[in-house]
């Protein structure tokens, strides 16, 4: 954590640059591997507390077949914390208030725009990472026994803070996840609440991330007994020798908009239902 009470326009080090250079621009993983979905990711609100703003993003992780040490694992992970674009997905959210490190100059940089102001790079990326990975020398073909659980940390110079990430990952039982907890310093020192408020927006990102997880879980569930049901009622139309009156299997996405897992649930349990409707007098 920083010592010294920070000057009102700071100019920014040399980490900072790099990471300003580089926002809006696809980085250079992303443009060798176009095809490649974006993890899931979701973020926590910003937290005040007196001149500094804490915010933590928790992302979707499945590690790579190359992926077998905890230095592969760090590696990884540097690359993804490190393409983060901060500034651009949270930024006004962060600065939105006016608190914290936003409350005066502290927070803020000179945006593109003449007399526009934008959050500026956090100090501190701290983040941890929890995954199950392959074993060195395995292909996952012999079961869980290939795998192991693969731990990595970083504090990027707030003290212990990469390591209180860890805890609550450990707590809550997160797998193949990575959380990286974004501060913004505005000079005062704040002594321990900080690893509450590293904590508290970490519990907060991972459960929204979890949330997010559940939604996509069952809305790829839904398309595939759609697609089933549709076979099933194509092949009972074809042997009855009867034209099917039943709409066309619409394309994916078609459950984006619902938000509620508990009517998603019920809509997957109706589905297997008809499904197994289906199959039985296909087999009678």
């Amino acid at each position: 954590m920083m010592t010294n009470k920070r000057a009102s326009s700071p100019e920014p080090g040399p980490s900072e640059v790099k990471r300003t250079r580089t926002e809006g621009i696809t980085s250079l993983h992303a443009w060798l591997h176009p095809d490649e979905p974006p993890p899931l990711t979701s973020h926590s609100p910003p937290l005040h507390e007196s001149s500094s703003t804490f915010l933590s993003f928790t992302i979707s992780f499945l590690p790579p077949s190359h992926i077998t040490t905890e230095a592969s694992l760090a590696k990884e992970a540097r690359r993804i914390v490190r393409d983060l674009d901060v500034v651009s997905q949270v930024g006004d959210l962060a600065m939105g208030s006016g608190e914290g490190a936003f409350q005066g100059g502290e927070g803020r940089a000179l945006g593109r725009a003449k007399a526009k102001e934008r959050a500026r790079e956090p100090d501190h990326r701290m983040w941890a990472c929890r995954a199950l990975c392959l074993k060195e020398g395995k292909n996952g073909t012999e079961g869980e026994e290939d795998y192991h659980l693969i731990e990595s940390f970083n504090d990027d110079g707030e003290k212990f803070g990469g390591e209180r990430i860890l805890k609550v990952l450990r707590e809550q039982n997160a797998v193949d996840v990575l959380t990286v907890c974004c501060r913004w310093y505005g000079g005062d020192m704040i002594g321990p609440i900080r690893f509450q408020h590293i904590a508290t927006t970490v519990q907060t990102s991972l459960k929204s991330l979890l949330h997010l997880v559940q939604l996509r879980d069952l809305r790829t569930t839904l398309e595939g007994l759609d697609e089933d049901i549709a076979a099933l009622r194509t092949i009972a139309a074809f042997s009855s020798s009867a034209p099917s009156q039943d709409d066309p299997v619409q394309s994916g996405g078609k459950y984006d908009a619902i938000d509620d897992v508990a009517k998603l649930e019920r809509l997957v349990k109706a589905k297997e239902k008809t499904k197994a409707i289906l199959e039985s007098k296909q087999g009678s």
